[in-house]
């Protein structure tokens, strides 16, 4: 399995997270090649390597042809919802621009169907935004991890007006997650670069265990004085010790609230980064029937995930548990099949055998496509699966 952590010595924006993956070996070309997909008008990118304190940093360079200012929500979802994106693209992309969105709304006091994107729904963040989710994914990289995020001072100039820094939109998207504040006057840490780190990220400002395999230095428009203006992004495989680790585990009981809106909580709290949710049916109090709902995520979700819980129920209580947690090492490639593409997770058991699974999705698509029984799809790829497993390279 493939990790990457952000090192975030002089902050991060959007086209600082995209240059650091580049600078890791995503190609430029290809990924260009991948956004001109979009129906979006003319996009290059280009990049050059200029010295930050003694670094050789790349920096990136979009340029559009488009005029077109800003967007809304549901057009950049749209958009990106028919764009044929591979289901971990879609995901990582759209993750990004709905947590930034629902952000924007809060600070002005809008919805997320009505807030307009400005600086964020210009083509350049698109570009940063969905660009880093098929760097990532030409990378193979399955999980992100962050350092402490820091934030300069000063004011920074955006389409309402003169702001303060960090901008109200960084601020909240950050809420729950380790900062630190310095008192150099840049804007550090953008709102796209703060939602795309938040979004990607399992942990921030956690210690994590790599074993590097290449690194990539990006660099920002400016050139700071008081320290180099970079992200240094690492590639490479977790250590053993990454099979113990911690969540966080909310629960609460709920018996006043309508059966439909089940589906839309338990939608929103994986969109809010939650591992793993589920709905128990229990015995309340006066004999009522009444449901358990779990989500389960990993501390840098954590405030997310919570409000989310608050805002999509009827309850006003939630427990809370901090609980260990025991992964096996796994790691999820792309295996042509007698149908077709299929990506498949292999886990490797304490005994040293492996175990591998076809994704849903994947096999989903295929029994659509072919015209047959899910059940019978899913059972030639596993048998398909299994048998090349036990054949001799």
């Amino acid at each position: 399995m493939s990790i990457v952590y952000f090192d975030l010595v002089g902050g991060a924006s959007g086209d600082m997270i995209l240059g650091s993956l580049v600078a890791l070996g995503a190609p430029l070309p290809e990924i260009e090649r991948k956004l001109r997909a979009l129906p979006l008008e003319g996009i290059t990118l280009g990049a050059t390597t200029v010295k930050r304190h003694g670094f050789d940093a790349l920096q990136l360079q979009v340029t559009t042809a488009e005029t077109k200012s800003h967007r809304h929500f549901t057009e950049i979802r749209r958009m990106l919802e028919g764009g044929s994106l591979p289901p971990r693209v879609l995901g990582r992309a759209l993750g990004t621009f709905e947590l930034l969105g629902r952000c924007e709304a809060e600070v002005h006091g809008t919805s997320l169907e009505k807030v307009h994107f400005h600086e964020v729904g210009a083509l350049d963040a698109i570009v940063d935004i969905v660009g880093t989710a098929w760097a990532l994914e030409i990378l193979n990289v399955e999980r992100c991890h962050a350092s402490v995020i820091p934030h300069g001072r000063g004011f920074v100039r955006a389409e309402h007006g003169t702001l303060p820094n960090p901008a109200p939109a960084t601020v909240r998207i950050l809420e729950g997650v380790p900062v630190r504040m310095t008192e150099i006057e840049s804007e550090l840490t953008t709102p796209t670069g703060a939602a795309l780190l938040r979004t990607l990220c399992d942990t921030i400002g956690e210690p994590v265990g790599i074993r590097p395999r290449r690194t990539g230095v990006s660099t920002g428009a400016r050139d700071l004085a008081e320290r180099p203006n970079i992200l240094r992004a690492m590639l490479g495989e977790p250590l053993a010790s990454q099979d113990q680790g911690a969540v966080e585990v909310f629960e609460t009981t709920i018996d006043d609230m309508n059966p439909q809106l089940y589906g839309n909580l338990t939608e929103s709290l994986f969109q809010s980064g939650a591992r793993e949710v589920f709905l128990t049916p229990v015995q309340m109090k006066k004999g009522r029937p009444g449901v358990l709902v779990t989500a389960i995520c990993d501390s840098s979700h954590a405030h997310a995930v919570l409000e989310r819980l608050f805002l999509e129920s009827t309850t006003i209580g939630v427990r809370v548990r901090h609980e260990g947690r025991v992964e096996l090492m796994r790691s999820v490639a792309e295996i042509q099949t007698p149908l077709g593409a299929v990506r498949v997770k292999t886990a490797v058991l304490p005994t040293g055998e492996e175990r591998r699974v076809p994704e849903y999705e994947d096999v989903k698509r295929i029994a659509q496509a072919v015209g047959r029984p899910l059940v019978e799809v899913m059972e030639e790829v596993r048998s398909y699966l299994h048998e090349s497993a036990r054949t001799p390279v």
